[in-house]
């Protein structure tokens, strides 16, 4: 059986320094294990990706059942099948990896450059997701050589470290389990149905809580001991107490809501339109109110009305007698006026006669003067031109022409 571990650095130098003080044996990936932290750091000068990150801190630890930690042969095997988990997950990385004794169990700590030696490229993505990619590798080494591969047990809500599992084998309360109960007895109130509130009870039983990103920390008061709520198991994580706070929330809700049983509903038609005011005198408000009232209204509701209501017909009557009533008086002013008039402006249309009358003959002066009409030339009888053209070829003499004027 075997446990793993990772997480980001940003010094391998310092992970180099310190799994190697206490290294019983060691070997390494891609790297001269002698040279380590000079190789590190000649592949981030060469790729010219020097970055935050410069490698991943990781473990993999194996049951004392299965391997004695005094044993010389059992110390070469764990170191082989660690290479041997580490060459499949990592193949292109850099690996240094250091062998401890001290403990109980045996294991292996692994410096992975963070550097890929064929892209130049860094690792992208979290821990869990490198975490979740070398439990599946070394469940798969485990089984080749014969090993119990660990199964996580599904129904267990807490996480507890190496350290942890020690202390509570010595019958020692450990820090983490003071939080854990704290917000056990938090969430065991009912009333607590906020994060306000959560916030406010884990405080008088001396636990600070905020939110951080996507998880929440816990910190004792009066201490440097905190930790975030995915290091103390599901039941302390933030989707799991806001999910229990949001159900609490609309429990309340639901039972705040009065039932709506045997309410009679309003009928538009019995609707009384008497509440809207009428505006006298104007007509949108007729109009309104006309389109509001049915129109088949019986001779009841008619006569049901007070008759002290006034109403639009009653207001126009009144009106239009205002209106009768100051004609009168208009009427007789404006004939006084009228009479008034022609006296007052009599020189003044004599004037304007004169003004026509010269603007006529200025007319009439502009205008040419008509050319007489020519009448046909008349015989002068005065001269003796020969015989007339009225008698038949005979001439007529003017003694005969006057004798002839005379008699007619």
């Amino acid at each position: 059986m075997a446990t793993t571990h990772i997480k980001r650095s940003t010094s391998a130098s310092r992970l180099v320094n310190y799994a190697e003080k206490r290294a019983i044996k060691k070997d390494g990936l891609n790297l001269d294990i002698q040279y380590a932290k000079s190789e590190f750091k000649q592949v981030r000068a060469v790729y010219g990706n020097p970055g935050k990150t410069q490698a991943y801190a990781s473990r993999i630890a194996f049951s004392p059942l299965e391997f004695n930690p005094q044993d010389p042969h059992d110390q070469t095997t764990v170191l082989a099948v660690a290479k041997e988990v580490y060459a499949k997950a990592y193949p292109n990385q850099q690996v240094a990896l250091y062998e401890h004794a001290d403990t109980d169990s045996l294991h292996v700590h692994a410096v992975i450059g963070a550097i890929n030696l064929e892209t130049g490229q860094k690792m992208h993505g979290n821990w869990h997701q490198y975490r979740d990619h070398l439990v599946h590798i070394t469940d798969q080494v485990c089984q080749e050589h014969g090993l119990m591969v660990t199964r996580p047990d599904p129904n267990r809500h807490e996480k507890r470290s190496m350290a942890e599992i020690k202390l509570r084998a010595k019958q020692q309360p450990t820090w983490k389990d003071q939080i854990r109960q704290a917000v056990d007895h938090t969430m065991q109130n009912p009333l607590i149905r906020d994060f306000q509130a959560f916030q406010d009870d884990l405080k008088q039983q001396a636990v600070k809580v905020w939110e951080r990103g996507k998880n929440l920390t816990y910190q004792l008061l009066g201490t440097n001991y905190k930790s975030r709520g995915t290091k103390l198991g599901l039941d302390y994580e933030k989707e799991t107490i806001f999910n229990e706070l949001a159900s609490r929330q609309n429990q309340t809700r639901t039972n705040q809501q009065p039932e709506r049983t045997g309410d009679p509903r309003i009928d538009p038609a019995h609707s009384d339109h008497s509440r809207t005011p009428e505006l006298p005198g104007h007509s949108d408000s007729t109009a309104s109110n006309s389109q509001n009232v049915p129109r088949s209204t019986t001779s009841s509701d008619r006569t049901d009305r007070p008759t002290s209501q006034p109403t639009v017909s009653d207001d126009l009557k009144q009106l239009r007698q205002q209106q009768r009533q100051l004609a009168g008086p208009i009427k007789t002013d404006l004939t006084k006026r009228l009479r008034s008039i022609p006296k007052a402006d009599q020189p003044d249309q004599s004037g304007k006669s004169d003004r026509a009358q010269t603007n006529s003959n200025r007319t009439s002066q502009k205008q040419p003067a008509p050319q007489p009409t020519q009448r046909p030339s008349e015989p002068d009888h005065s001269r003796d031109d020969g015989p007339s053209r009225w008698s038949n070829g005979s001439a007529v003499t003017n003694h005969e022409k006057a004798v002839l004027v005379v008699w007619n």
